[in-house]
C-alpha cells in the first residue's frame, strides 16, 4: 500500500501545480476531493470484485489484469520487442505470439463475436503498460484508471465551462458526482478509458473549431483520442460525431432550428448508412441491429457454445448433460438432445434440433452462465416500421432499468434510487424551462444521450450491463437538464409554496 500512497501523493501535485487542472470557478483543492472520491470509489469497487465475484476469470477488474501478466512476461523475459509489437499491435497477428502470449490468455480472443473490434485488447494492454509502473500491484492500477478518468472529466469540464456561466458549480457536479459515474469509471474497466477519450475528444475539437486555440496540438489530441474511442467503443464515436458535425454547421451557419437541423442530418445518415450498406457489407444496418440484439439475448441466457467447421451450436445451461466429453475442450453431442444452432455460412437463421442424431465432434466456444438481471426486450426485426415501433420501449429501459421493482441486489436498488432521481431531476428542469439558452449545445448533448439509449435499449437484455453502458452519457443527460432550467423560476416557486 506504500507504492499506491505514493503514486496518489504524485497525481496530487500533479493536480495541484498543472494549469489543465485550474479553473476561476473550482478551486484546487475540489478537484483533489474529486479525485480521492473516485480513488476510495475504485478501492470499494475492488472490494465488491474481490468479495462477491471470487472467480477471477468471471470478475471484469480482475479477468484483464491476470490476462496482461502475459504480455508483461515478455518484459520480465528480457524480450522486450514483443513487449512493443504486442502493445502497438504491429507485427503481432502471427502463430509465434499465439503459440508464445495469446494462447496463454483467457480473455485476448473474444469467444463470441458482435462484429466489432475486440475492445478486450485496449484494457488488457492498459493494465500491461501500467505493470511498468506497478510492480503488479493491482491497487496501484486502480489510482492509475482513476486518474486517467479524472483527467478526461476534467477535458469535459473545461470544454464545457464557458457554456454554463454561473452554473459552473452545477456542471461540475453532474461531471463529478454522480455515483454511477463515479462507482463504475474508478475501477480498472473500460469505462474509466472511455470517458478519458471522449473527454479528450470534446475537447480538442471545441478548441479547434470554436475557442481556435493551439490548433495542431489539438489536431494531433483528436485523432488519438477518436482512435481510442473506435477501439474501446466504436459506437460511441459514431454516434458522437455526427453531433460534433452538426454543432459546427449550426455554429457557423447560424442555423435557427438547430434540433430541426440535427434530426434532419441524423435520419439522412441513418438512411444513407443504410443504403451503404446493403451494397458494401454482408449485412445492412438493420439486420445488423437485429443480429446484436438476438447475440446479446443468447449471450444472457448463457449455455455451452460448440463449434465445428459446419455448425455453431447452443446448449441451454441445465442441458449440459447432453455432451459427451472428449477432451478438455472438445465434445460430442448426445442422441436424442435438443438444441439451437446455426450454419457457419448464415448466422442470421436461428435452427432447432429436438432429436439429435449428430455425431460430429465440437470444440468448445464459450461456457457462459445466466446473467443475473436480465429484463424483457421487445424483439426487432430487420424493418425500419420495427426500429420505429420498438424505439420508445427501448428508451424507457436505458432510462430506468433497474427500477425499484426488478432490483434485487444492493447495487441495483441503488441505481434504482438514481434512475429515479435523474428523471425527476429532468422533469423538474422541463417544468421549470427557461425561453431563452444555448440550443445548439442543447441539441448537441440530448442527440448523442438519444442515439446512445436507442442503441442500447435495443440491444441489451441485462439491467446491471444497462448501468454500465449508461456511464458515458449520464453527464450529457444531466447537462441538458441543467442548461434549460430557469433558476429563477424554481426559487420563487419554492418561495411562494412556503407557508
Amino acid at each position: 500500500m506504500v507504492l499506491g500512497c505514493i503514486y496518489i501523493f504524485i497525481f496530487c501535485i500533479l493536480i495541484y501545480l498543472l494549469p489543465f487542472f485550474k479553473d476561476r470557478s473550482i478551486k484546487r483543492q475540489a478537484f483533489i476531493s474529486v479525485f480521492l472520491l473516485k480513488i476510495i470509489a475504485g478501492f470499494f469497487l475492488t472490494w465488491i470484485y474481490t468479495n462477491y465475484y471470487p472467480d477471477r476469470q468471471t470478475a471484469d477488474i480482475y479477468k484483464y489484469f491476470d490476462d496482461s501478466k502475459v504480455i508483461f512476461s515478455a518484459v520480465q523475459n528480457h524480450h522486450y520487442i514483443d513487449y512493443l509489437k504486442m502493445m502497438s499491435g504491429i507485427g503481432n497477428d502471427n502463430t509465434y505470439f499465439n503459440e508464445t502470449y495469446y494462447n496463454k490468455m483467457n480473455h485476448w480472443f473474444r469467444h463470441y463475436d458482435f462484429g466489432t473490434y475486440n475492445d478486450n485488447h485496449t484494457i488488457i494492454r492498459f493494465n500491461a503498460f501500467v505493470m511498468l509502473f506497478s510492480f503488479q500491484n493491482f491497487n496501484v492500477h486502480t489510482i492509475f484508471m482513476c486518474f486517467v478518468c479524472f483527467s478526461g472529466l476534467t477535458a469535459l469540464f473545461k470544454t464545457f465551462a464557458p457554456y454554463f456561466i454561473k452554473k459552473e458549480k452545477l456542471l461540475f457536479a453532474v461531471l463529478f458526482l454522480v455515483p454511477s459515474v463515479v462507482f463504475w469509471s474508478s475501477g480498472v474497466l473500460k469505462e474509466g478509458i472511455l470517458l478519458f477519450a471522449l473527454g479528450f475528444a470534446f475537447y480538442s475539437f471545441f478548441h479547434i473549431f470554436v475557442f481556435k486555440k493551439h490548433i495542431l496540438l489539438n489536431i494531433v489530441c483528436l485523432t488519438l483520442a477518436s482512435f481510442l474511442l473506435l477501439i474501446n467503443k466504436n459506437y460511441l464515436l459514431l454516434a458522437v460525431a455526427p453531433a460534433l458535425l452538426c454543432f459546427y454547421c449550426v455554429n457557423k451557419l447560424n442555423i435557427a432550428r438547430p434540433l430541426l437541423f440535427y434530426s434532419a442530418f441524423y435520419v439522412v445518415t441513418f438512411f444513407i448508412g443504410l443504403l451503404f450498406s446493403n451494397y458494401f457489407s454482408e449485412n445492412n444496418l438493420l439486420e445488423t441491429f437485429s443480429l446484436k440484439q438476438r447475440d446479446f439475448i443468447n449471450v444472457s441466457k448463457g449455455g455451452v457454445f460448440i463449434q465445428n467447421n459446419t455448425y455453431f451450436v447452443r446448449i441451454d445451461p441445465d442441458k449440459k448433460m447432453f455432451l459427451d466429453t472428449l477432451s478438455k475442450n472438445n465434445f460430442k453431442i448426445k442422441p436424442g438432445s435438443t438444441y439451437m444452432y446455426w450454419t457457419n455460412e448464415n448466422f442470421i437463421d436461428t435452427l432447432y434440433t429436438k432429436n439429435s442424431t449428430d455425431t460430429a465432434s465440437y470444440h468448445l466456444v464459450w461456457d457462459l452462465p445466466i446473467a443475473g438481471s436480465t429484463i424483457n426486450i421487445s424483439r426487432l426485426e430487420p424493418t425500419i416500421f420495427s426500429l420505429i415501433k420498438t424505439a420508445p420501449a427501448a428508451i424507457y429501459n436505458s432510462l430506468c432499468k433497474p427500477s425499484f421493482f426488478s432490483a434485487k441486489s444492493f447495487l441495483e436498488k441503488f441505481t434504482a434510487l438514481e434512475n429515479a432521481c435523474v428523471l425527476i431531476f429532468l422533469i423538474i428542469c422541463v417544468w421549470f424551462k427557461k425561453h431563452s439558452y444555448n440550443r445548439n449545445l442543447f441539441a448537441l448533448c440530448l442527440f448523442i444521450c438519444l442515439v446512445i439509449l436507442l442503441l442500447i435499449g435495443y440491444t441489451t437484455p441485462v439491467a446491471g450491463a444497462i448501468v454500465r453502458y449508461k456511464v458515458p452519457i449520464m453527464p450529457f443527460l444531466l447537462m441538458c437538464g441543467i442548461l434549460i432550467i430557469d433558476e429563477q423560476k424554481l426559487k420563487f416557486f419554492f418561495k411562494k409554496a412556503k407557508p
